[in-house]
């Protein structure tokens, strides 16, 4: 397994049930204890997890607006923000006006309403989540800098769509789970 994809699959796990344990991720992953910890060092070096005795918990950085509108109350014109998810995603573009928008979801770019948003959808192959992801995608995201990115998990399994949100995460100075 590709490790960023392992890493975004530890990420997905963590959020999902609030933390993961390192015995457990090694025999899910069939690799050894330190390379977990390795997993896990990365994620934390990103902001995304806070290691603890035996694993990590999920970290989000700066704030976890569960309401849509306090999402869209951060951004403010001129920024360059980057949108990924299914369901919050869309409502979420259409909230914003007057700002560069980076998303990976065509459900994304097909709800912004705002007159002055300038929009780049990355490409890449489509996954289950409606996500356009992949090494495409990611080398895109690479050259781009986003004062803020909103990514909504990912289905479970969608390895691509998750390792895509990362590389958005990645090149964020804040970084917004909705």
């Amino acid at each position: 397994m590709i490790i960023e994809m392992r890493r975004a699959e530890i990420l997905a796990a963590a959020r999902q049930c609030g933390g993961v344990g390192l015995r457990e991720l090694s025999r899910r992953f069939h690799v050894s204890i330190p390379t977990i910890r390795r997993d896990l060092s990365a994620l934390a070096e990103r902001g995304l997890v806070r290691r603890v005795h035996g694993g990590a918990v999920p970290l989000v950085a700066d704030a976890a607006p569960e309401d849509v509108r306090a999402a869209a109350a951060l951004v403010e014109p001129g920024m360059a923000i980057g949108i990924s998810g299914r369901s919050r995603g869309p409502r979420l573009a259409a909230l914003v006006d007057g700002v560069t928008l980076v998303t990976p979801m065509l459900a994304v770019a097909r709800a912004v309403r705002g007159e002055s948003v300038t929009l780049l959808l990355v490409g890449g192959v489509r996954t289950p989540s409606g996500s356009h992801a992949g090494p495409l995608a990611e080398q895109t995201l690479r050259s781009l800098h986003l004062d803020i990115a909103f990514v909504e998990p990912c289905a479970s399994g969608d390895l691509l769509a998750a390792a895509t949100d990362q590389a958005m995460l990645r090149r964020a100075r804040r970084r917004i789970t909705l």
